[in-house]
């Protein structure tokens, strides 16, 4: 490993963890960044209405589904954001490169979330309507299931698109 993927490495460690020490201690007012533009493609690729109610996150009423500070995908946001830096330092050559990479990772990490996230809450809607279950998976072990299927995805996605576009070469070895 060279000292700028160490360098990339450490930048993208100490980036997530201040986020995940941010998001630990943060309600639904501070996550409104990833919140609110998770809600208007839910509300766009759905048509189901939420309403902002301070503190508690987005509430759709007809539907008794709250969007709240769990639902923010934080988390994704960080694995996909270091995934994309640690998965592809390898390919750069120079400082200019490693400080693109980074801020590239970052604003693809963020989009993805955007997405993973609407994609994740537009499939558990009509499943929450639906209350869904079946034998040991209760509606709540569905969505978490689900929500782990879409994340998985998006992540893989992410990553194939991103090492195609850095000309990365990677074999996935099992």
């Amino acid at each position: 490993m060279r000292a700028g993927d160490i360098a990339v490495a450490a930048v993208a460690l100490g980036a997530s963890w201040a986020l995940k020490a941010y998001y630990s201690h943060a309600g639904a007012d501070p996550l409104r960044w990833v919140l609110a533009p998770t809600v208007r493609l839910v509300a766009w690729a759905t048509g189901v209405a939420f309403e902002w109610e301070p503190h508690q996150g987005y509430l759709s009423r007809d539907h008794l589904f709250v969007i709240a500070p769990a639902c923010a995908g934080v988390n994704f946001l960080i694995v996909a954001f270091c995934s994309l830096c640690f998965g592809l330092a390898h390919t750069c050559r120079s400082l200019v490169a490693r400080v693109a990479l980074v801020l590239a990772s970052a604003a693809a990490s963020y989009a993805t979330t955007l997405v993973a996230n609407a994609a994740r809450i537009a499939l558990a809607l009509p499943l929450h309507d639906a209350g869904v279950a079946w034998g040991p998976l209760t509606p709540e072990r569905i969505h978490c299931a689900e929500g782990v299927a879409v994340y998985c995805l998006c992540l893989g996605l992410v990553f194939t698109a991103a090492a195609r576009i850095a000309g990365a070469r990677h074999e996935i070895a099992f």
